[in-house]
């Protein structure tokens, strides 16, 4: 019996808290779901509220941008007409209860109405922030017992100065047309907290303003920390939910009625009630009973399952693997390990892992870490390390070894995998054996090209030195042989007593020995070693000294030089430079000789580091073929005995030897374009 009454006293109280468990549960869940209903009717409200005034906010720049309400402001009283005529239309077109045109110290200049005018509160405060914001205002107005008044107002500006202010008058009983449910309300606020406009019909915004203390306010949280706010008057409870505009300075009210959520509870608590006692009454004994018998057997075949299926994975994988417990020692391993290592299933049992590895290295990360596994269990993770595993043996062959934690039955593990890579070391010595060879014949090429490069030079060498000698024979048979016939010449007018023919011959004789000198001299300067160092060289005074020398070939001549100023040094040498200078413009001068108009152009640009210097003339230029050669030893378009063709090949030689470049274009109307780049003097920070 005491047993009985002890069951019916746990059934009665389950009874009681059942139910109000359910009523609770339906409370929360029906609340819930209405405050998420009111809560997107609300933001659907606000986003209507808004494209709503957006319709009206542009309505005052269209006086503010209008000429004749600028120029009515200037002074100019006969647009009032015209004017008043355009703000009565818009008033019309726009649907609103007003235009104005205000003064800027906010007379009323003109006003769409008759009869209704702005009050001069209204006025003030428009005013008022407009000169403090310089910009498009609005600006709410409620009196007691009228419509709320939503004013949009605009600064004219001339020359920046506020002269006028554009109002227009809208009114804010449009924004309680929109949709909503009857039992649903909408309020507005000022910052100050009064209201000026509610969708009800019984609390209106002059009602709410008068009893505000009759209306109770109760805060209340749902189980999942949302806050709930009640309004509590006379004829029915609201959910209140609360938002402020920050742009307009209004907070919004929106109340949706209790009721629905309240009946909801009443109708569903009951059977919520009911059908949770039945089920715990007839069912819940039962249903433990069986769920933890199917729990046990559930989790004992998974954990046979999950057995098998890893000792299958382990014993079929083409790697090895074996179980390391906290210790080092090994507790399981599969056959791919055993045949690694040569191991019998006697021999691993309890055997220590580090005994599988390079024991020659002491330094080893693997051994040290496997002798030490309990001091770095937190850092015990290895990923694809190269190492030395032991044979049983004691044969050494090479593997990737790595080890990660590995949670077995409730207990700390850790797996190990091999992978013997002996064929890889060895496909890599073979390549490298390869590599090896390749590199061993690439070098011996390099050498034979090597060797085949330097026999083609001296190819080269003595092919210019023969052709070298041609020339030389060449250009100095003419004068010996001049000379030989001048001397017999002289015995004979020796003996005749002619002394000034023989004078005439002398001074011929002289003549030839100085142009076989010339021709001579160009040879050495072709042999000039390259300089050791290179100096700065100031380029306007070697250019200048170098027109000084041809002053009297450049008379006929209409010479421009353009130069930078002030010009930095280049670096080169400068008898060189002046060499390099002075046959460019004797080549020149050679090449304008039957021009009718000659010209020479000189001059200079800098980019970056370098200087490049250009030598233009209009003389008789070269063909496409000589300008490809015209760089080369005794390239020449000269006649026989005016030169060896030396001069253009020693100034490129000269410019290499300086560090520089030299390069040549045909003109587009006629003659040759040299172009000289020089280094410059670099000069520290």
């Amino acid at each position: 019996m005491r047993a009985k009454a002890v069951l019916a006293t746990a059934i009665l109280i389950w009874f009681f808290v059942s139910q109000w468990a359910g009523k609770e549960l339906v409370r929360q869940w029906q609340t819930a779901q209405s405050i998420e209903q009111s809560q997107q009717r609300f933001l659907d409200y606000i986003g209507d509220v808004r494209r709503t005034l957006h319709r009206f906010y542009h309505l005052p720049y269209l006086i503010t941008n209008n000429r004749n309400s600028q120029t009515f402001l200037a002074g100019d009283s006969t647009l009032y007409p015209a004017l008043r005529n355009e703000l009565t239309l818009l008033d019309k077109a726009a649907n609103t209860k007003g235009w104005y045109l205000l003064s800027a110290s906010g007379d009323l200049l003109i006003s769409s109405l008759e009869d209704e005018r702005l009050s001069e509160a209204d006025i003030d405060a428009i005013v008022e922030q407009i000169h403090a914001q310089r910009e498009g205002v609005s600006l709410v107005s409620k009196t007691r017992g009228s419509s709320p008044f939503f004013y949009l107002a605009a600064p004219i500006n001339i020359d920046f100065d506020i002269v006028g202010i554009a109002v227009v008058q809208i009114n804010l009983r449009l924004l309680t047309e929109q949709a909503l449910t009857s039992s649903d309300a909408i309020l507005f606020q000022n910052l100050r907290g009064d209201y000026f406009l509610s969708s009800h019909p019984d609390m209106t915004a002059d009602w709410l303003n008068e009893h505000q203390p009759q209306i109770v306010h109760q805060h209340s949280e749902l189980k999942d920390g949302t806050s709930l706010l009640f309004w509590h008057n006379q004829d029915d409870t609201y959910l209140a939910q609360t938002i402020v505009l920050d742009d307009l300075h209004w907070q919004l009210t929106y109340l949706s009625s209790y009721k629905p959520v309240r009946q909801a509870v009443v109708s569903a608590s009951w059977g919520i009630t009911i059908g949770n006692l039945v089920l715990l009454m007839f069912a819940v004994i039962a249903y433990q009973r069986q769920q933890k018998n199917l729990s046990q057997q559930r989790i004992q075949k998974l954990m046979d399952e999950s057995r098998q299926r890893m000792s299958q994975m382990i014993n079929k994988t083409h790697v090895g693997l074996f179980l390391l417990n906290t210790q080092g020692q090994i507790e399981d391993i599969n056959p791919m390990a055993k045949r690694y290592f040569s191991l019998s299933d006697s021999m691993t049992k309890q055997m220590p892992a580090w005994q599988l590895f390079d024991i020659g290295n002491p330094a080893s990360t693997i051994l040290s870490l496997l002798k030490n596994l309990p001091k770095h269990r937190d850092l015990a993770e290895l990923t694809a390390i190269e190492t030395m595993g032991r044979r049983s043996d004691g044969s050494q062959f090479p593997l990737l070894f790595s080890l990660t934690a590995f949670p077995w039955h409730g207990e700390h593990h850790y797996l190990v995998t091999v992978l013997d890579i002996s064929k890889r070391k060895k496909a890599e010595q073979a390549l490298q054996k390869a590599n090896e060879e390749l590199t061993n014949r690439v070098e011996a090429r390099t050498a034979e090209l090597k060797a085949a490069q330097q026999e083609l030079i001296e190819s080269s060498k003595l092919a210019a030195l023969g052709k070298m000698s041609s020339a030389i024979t060449h250009e100095l048979n003419q004068p010996l042989t001049g000379l030989k016939t001048l001397l017999t010449s002289n015995e004979v007018l020796m003996e005749r007593g002619e002394l000034a023919m023989l004078k005439s011959n002398n001074q011929l004789i002289h003549r030839l020995i100085d142009r076989m000198g010339k021709m001579t001299s160009q040879l050495k300067s072709f042999a000039y070693q390259k300089p050791e160092q290179l100096c700065p060289v100031s380029l306007p005074e070697a250019l200048q000294e170098t027109l000084r020398i041809y002053q009297a070939e450049l008379a006929p001549i209409d010479v421009r030089v353009r130069l930078p100023h002030p010009l930095a040094n280049v670096l080169g040498e400068e008898q060189r430079l002046r060499q390099v200078l002075g046959n460019l413009i004797a080549n020149a001068i050679d090449a304008m000789k039957a021009t009718a108009q000659p010209q020479l152009m000189i001059s200079a640009s800098i980019a970056q580091n370098e200087l490049s210097i250009a030598i233009s003339d209009n003389g008789c230029g070269v063909s496409e073929e000589q300008l490809s050669q015209l760089f080369e030893p005794f390239a020449t378009s000269k006649k026989i005995g005016e030169g060896l063709g030396l001069g253009l090949s020693i100034t490129a030689n000269n410019m290499r030897d300086m560090q520089g470049h030299i390069s040549v274009n045909k003109n587009a109307s006629a003659g040759l374009t040299f172009t000289l780049t020089f280094l410059l003097e670099a000069h520290p920070e």
